[in-house]
């Protein structure tokens, strides 16, 4: 016989990660990512050159893309943004 666990589904640790408030924005992080995305779409080799050691594999682009996801989930979550809104606001009213 399955034992079910009798609590609710919002204790399950997935759950509470994607409520408000749960998550800390990082927003230098996320400007990175942004960055490192620019630069593989818009470099003109797929980062597999030797000569071009600079250039970002595009061996990286599901995690640069994961990461891009994540950090913007992250910044909404944690209310960030709307603080960031909030202020761009003000400034358009003084």
């Amino acid at each position: 016989m399955v034992n079910l666990d009798p609590r609710p589904l919002e204790d399950f640790t997935m759950w509470v990660m994607l409520q408000r408030g749960g998550q800390k924005s990082n927003i230098p992080a996320l400007k990175q990512l942004v960055n490192d995305w620019v630069k593989m779409t818009t470099q003109k080799t797929a980062g597999q050159r030797k000569d071009r050691p600079k250039d970002l594999s595009f061996d990286n682009l599901e995690r640069v893309k994961m990461g891009i996801l994540c950090e913007a989930v992250a910044l909404v979550l944690s209310g960030d943004l709307d603080k960031l809104e909030a202020m761009k606001d003000e400034n358009r009213t003084d």
